[in-house]
Formats: C-alpha cells, sequence, structure tokens
C-alpha cells in the first residue's frame, strides 16, 4: 500500500490526529527509509496504541506487539518477544533470557523473514524494571543485531529524556486532545442511532438522529467536562453510561427527538440524583476508609521508602546524634535510649530559700516529637540515608533526586523556606506526614524506626 492511501485511510479511522500520521506513515511506513528505531511519547488517552494499530493492522506487516504492563521481570519480556518472533519455546526459555542469547536468537530467526517486522513495546515507561540501559538496549535493537527488516517502536506516557540520553531516535509527540477535539471524536463515532419507538411506527430520518447525538455530547460535556481534564477516554465512559438513559424517553415515545429542550429538562433531572453525583464525586464505602489510611496501601518504592524515613529522622532528631545514631566506625558504639522516669521524680529545693520553705523549678519541657519538624539540609538526609539502608543496594544516582522531587510533589516534603528548591548550595526540607504513617512505613520494611529516634527533652 502507498504511503498516500494508508494516510487517507487513517484519517478515516483515527480523528484529529493529521500530523501524527503525516508523521508516523513517513517514517515507519515509507519503503525506501524505514528507521530502525520510533518513539511514541504521551499522556495516558491520547491515541499513540490505537493510531500504531491502525496503521500496522491497515499495512498488513508482521508485528510483534508486547504490552509491557503484564511483563514483571526482564527474562520474561525477552522470553516473550522471542516466542512472538518464531523461536522455540524451549529454546528462548534455555537461552533466551539473558541479552546475549536474545540478541543472537533474535538476529538468527528474523534474518529468515523476508518481510519487515515491527517489534512494538507498548507503555515501556510502566515496566517495573525499565532503566536507562535496558531502554537504550531496545532503541538500538536493529543496529546491534544489523537487521535491515526490523524497526522498534517504544510507546511512554512520561517523557524519553531520562531514558534516550544522547540517543538520536525520532520522537512524534501526541499532545492531550481539547475540548473541540474531544467533541469532535465523540461526534464521529457515535453508537448504533436506530430510535424506533416500543410500538414499531414511527422511525426517524439519520440527521435528526445524528443531530440528537451531537447535542447530547455537547450537553454533557458542560456537566461532567470539568472532571474529566480533557482526558478522552474518561469522557467517552461517561457518555456510554448516561446514553442509554438520555434516549429513553425516545424510545419510549414520550418525546420526539426534534423536541430537544424537553430531553434536556429529563436528562437534567437524571444527572443531578443522587446516585449520578455519587459516582461523579467516587464516594467510598466506609469499610474501605481504614484501608486507604493504612500506609501498606501507598504505593511507595523502597527506595522511597527509606528516603521518607530518613527525612523523619533527620527532621526530629538533633543533628548532634547523628554520629551517636548513624556512625559505622568500629570505636562508636550506638548508645541505647534511656528514658527518664518523670513520674517518681522528686522535687529539689531551689538554693536561697528562706525560713526553711522550699521552692521548686518548673523541670517540664517538651520532647522534639511534640514541637514537630525541623528544618534539614539535603545532605544530612543523603547521609541518614546511607547509614539506614542496606549496605550496597543503592548508589548516589539521578533516581535518588527524582524521588525527592516526587516526596516533593506528593507534599510528604515541604521546602523550608521560599525559593529553597531553587537554591543550588544547600536546599533545606521538612518533613509532612505523621509519627503514625512513617511508623507504618518503617513497619513494612523491617527497619526499627524506635531505636534510632531520639527522646530527650528540649
Amino acid at each position: 500500500m502507498k504511503t498516500d492511501e494508508l494516510q487517507n485511510k487513517l484519517k478515516e479511522c483515527v480523528f484529529c490526529r493529521d500530523e501524527q500520521i503525516e508523521k508516523l506513515v513517513s517514517l515507519l511506513f515509507n519503503d525506501d527509509c524505514n528507521v530502525p528505531s520510533l518513539i511514541l511519547y504521551g499522556v495516558s488517552s491520547t491515541g499513540k496504541s490505537y493510531l500504531l494499530s491502525q496503521a500496522l493492522n491497515l499495512s498488513n506487516k508482521d508485528v510483534i506487539w508486547i504490552n509491557l504492563k503484564t511483563c514483571f521481570t526482564t527474562p520474561l519480556l525477552l522470553y516473550r518477544i522471542l516466542t512472538h518472533a518464531g523461536v522455540d519455546q524451549d529454546l528462548a526459555y534455555k537461552k533466551g533470557t539473558q541479552v546475549s542469547g536474545f540478541i543472537h536468537l533474535l538476529q538468527q530467526n528474523i534474518s529468515k523473514n523476508k518481510n519487515h517486522v515491527y517489534l512494538v513495546l507498548d507503555q515501556i515507561d510502566q515496566f517495573s524494571e525499565i532503566s536507562p540501559i535496558l531502554f537504550s538496549m531496545f532503541a538500538d535493537l536493529a543496529l546491534n543485531t544489523n537487521l535491515a527488516n526490523l524497526s522498534v517502536v517504544l510507546t511512554l506516557s512520561t517523557h524519553p529524556a531520562q531514558y534516550i540520553g544522547t540517543l538520536a531516535v525520532p520522537i512524534i509527540f501526541f499532545p492531550q486532545y481539547m475540548k473541540d477535539e474531544i467533541l469532535e471524536i465523540c461526534q464521529n463515532t457515535p453508537p448504533i442511532l436506530d430510535f424506533i419507538d416500543e410500538t414499531g411506527e414511527e422511525t426517524f430520518e439519520d440527521e435528526i438522529e445524528l443531530s440528537v447525538w451531537m447535542q447530547y455530547c455537547g450537553f454533557l460535556w458542560n456537566v461532567f467536562g470539568s472532571h474529566c481534564l480533557n482526558n478522552y477516554r474518561a469522557f467517552r465512559d461517561v457518555v456510554d453510561l448516561h446514553w442509554p438513559q438520555f434516549v429513553q424517553p425516545i424510545v419510549k415515545g414520550n418525546v420526539h427527538p426534534a423536541d430537544y429542550a424537553q430531553l434536556h429538562k429529563l436528562a437534567k433531572h437524571a444527572l443531578t440524583s443522587d446516585l449520578t453525583v455519587s459516582r461523579r464525586l467516587h464516594i467510598i464505602e466506609p469499610t474501605k476508609i481504614k484501608y486507604m489510611h493504612d500506609a501498606k496501601s501507598v504505593d511507595l518504592p523502597l527506595l522511597t521508602k527509606y528516603l521518607l524515613i530518613s527525612a523523619f529522622l533527620a527532621s526530629y532528631n538533633p543533628s548532634r546524634l547523628d554520629a551517636q545514631f548513624f556512625s559505622h566506625s568500629k570505636g562508636s558504639k550506638r548508645r541505647g535510649r534511656k528514658r527518664k522516669n518523670t513520674e517518681n521524680q522528686k522535687l529539689e529545693p531551689a538554693k536561697g530559700a528562706k525560713n526553711g520553705t522550699s521552692r521548686t523549678k518548673p523541670t517540664a519541657k517538651l520532647s522534639q516529637l511534640t514541637l514537630g519538624p525541623k528544618a534539614f539540609e539535603l545532605e544530612r538526609l543523603f547521609a541518614i540515608y546511607y547509614a539506614i539502608c542496606p549496605s550496597g543496594r543503592h548508589v548516589l544516582s539521578a533516581d535518588v533526586f527524582n524521588q525527592i522531587t516526587s516526596l516533593t510533589s506528593l507534599k510528604m516534603l515541604l521546602p523550608a523556606h521560599k525559593g529553597s528548591l531553587r537554591s543550588l548550595d544547600s536546599p533545606r526540607f521538612k518533613v509532612n506526614v505523621s509519627r503514625e504513617f512513617v511508623f507504618k512505613v518503617s513497619k513494612s520494611v523491617t527497619f526499627p524506626l524506635e531505636s534510632y529516634l531520639a527522646d530527650e527533652p528540649v
């Protein structure tokens, strides 16, 4: 199929993506110059995978499509690619779960294929073991295997700059749909419009039925559009959910499709009912509230959990006690906490008491946990993190800084003052989570948090 013909067919079934269609066809389906690798980047529900699947189906190409959301380990991913490429399952299991064996078997199998093969790694950023090294390996797979009939397409929702580095890989960006584009897609993909009333005596023209659908989409956007955040998939789910109820008066024969004012009145009453509002607000059952407040239900990576514990210790422990708690030298031993028994503490008489009378000094002092979190420097956070983290598990990398940025975005870490994030010398932070939450997080990683907390009053 020629590229012009393929573009026209794609524009008939994929709407509001003309620029992306032209770029995709010229890069992937041009017989004169097929790119060895291509990246499709855009947030969720922007039509990346749908456009790619339609283009591959219309062009009748050999496709190896792997959804990385269902792959949990790198050996499983390599095994699935080889089995989809036609490699024997036993051979792929024995020799193809390592990178060197995988490249050899893939090169041996695809070189026998006379047709051009497209390897699609969908949602590669959702892969649990993704790293810049693994990403670069797949991006350069066609060049490393010296296969001219192989093209690798990678789709992801996050920015590819953190993976590609200096790789020269063409990128097609899919922007988020706007209001007019979402309504245009909905209006061009209507459900079955056949308004025959229950008596079967009256049918309506297609133009009237299509007009009802278009006005219905515009009406629902005014009600639910702000809640969908320009997400076409979320808005389409709402549209499909309420459509049977909207056309029910027409099917029963109570309202004519041309009488849109009456339809609007009935639909407005239905959409403002208690059940609809409850679905819009996502009201949670009381039995699930306890589970949601449990720290185990918070999906944080292991590295982030240790960073959060380190931030809590840096906020509530005095800096002068860091050597006592976190020093790993042979000569220093961490002393156990000594709790003061304040219940039976005797009050000492003050000096200079006259006539045998005694005055008492107030001895009550507040603990660190009562006074709230204190600001700490980023270098101190790293020092505590490497002291409490299991030895050799993590090294200082860009991932550590990314996780700190994520904790700041989640408001678990707060800048100590305005502009501290922009300061290059020594940014200061404060932890913004409760003690109970951090204790549950520490239990999930079996870390004895109580042994590292200073309990001395200030």
